[in-house]
C-alpha cells in the first residue's frame, strides 16, 4: 500500500474509529492514543507483508483491544455505566429514538459487568471478541447477556 492510500485509510477511519471508542467508554485522549497504536500497528502489518483484507474491521479491533488492555476490568466496568449518557426526552422525540432512550436508561441500572457486555454486544462484537476483551470465558459472557437481557426485558416492558 503506497503512503498515500495509507493516508487517506488514515482519514476515513481515525475519526470513526476514535468515535466508536468513545462508545466504549474511552476518554478522548484515551481514544485517540488507542487509534494511533493501532493505524501504526496496521501500517507496520502491511509494510511487513501481511494481507489485511478489512482493515476498518482490523483497526476497529486492534484499537478497541489496545484501550482495553490499558484499563483493569474494573475501570472498563464503572467506565461504561458512568458515562451512558443521560437524556432530557425533547416533545418532538419520534418512537425510535424515545425507545433509545429508553434503553440506554435502561442500561444504567444494570450491574456493570452486565452494562459492558451489553454495550460491546450491541457494538457487534461476538462473544468470543467480548471474552477476549474483557479475560473471561465465552460461557461467562453468554450468561451475562442472558441475565442483561432478562433484566431490561423486566425493566423496559414492566
Amino acid at each position: 500500500m503506497a503512503d498515500a492510500e495509507f493516508a487517506a485509510l488514515f482519514v476515513d477511519l481515525a475519526p470513526r474509529t476514535r468515535l466508536h471508542l468513545l462508545y466504549l467508554g474511552a476518554q478522548p485522549a484515551e481514544a485517540e492514543e488507542a487509534v494511533q497504536d493501532a493505524m501504526l500497528s496496521l501500517l507496520q502489518a502491511l509494510r511487513g507483508g501481511m494481507n489485511v483484507q478489512h482493515p476498518k474491521a482490523w483497526v476497529r479491533m486492534v484499537a478497541a483491544r489496545n484501550f482495553f488492555r490499558r484499563k483493569t476490568t474494573t475501570t472498563i466496568r464503572e467506565t461504561l455505566v458512568r458515562d451512558v449518557p443521560d437524556f432530557a426526552a425533547p416533545h418532538s422525540m419520534d418512537a425510535e429514538v424515545a425507545t433509545a432512550v429508553d434503553v440506554l436508561e435502561a442500561l444504567k441500572r444494570l450491574p456493570a459487568r452486565q452494562a459492558t457486555i451489553m454495550r460491546l454486544f450491541a457494538a457487534d462484537y461476538s462473544v468470543s471478541e467480548i471474552a477476549d476483551l474483557l479475560e473471561m470465558t465465552p460461557a461467562t459472557v453468554r450468561s451475562n447477556l442472558r441475565h442483561a437481557r432478562k433484566k431490561l426485558h423486566l425493566l423496559l416492558l414492566g
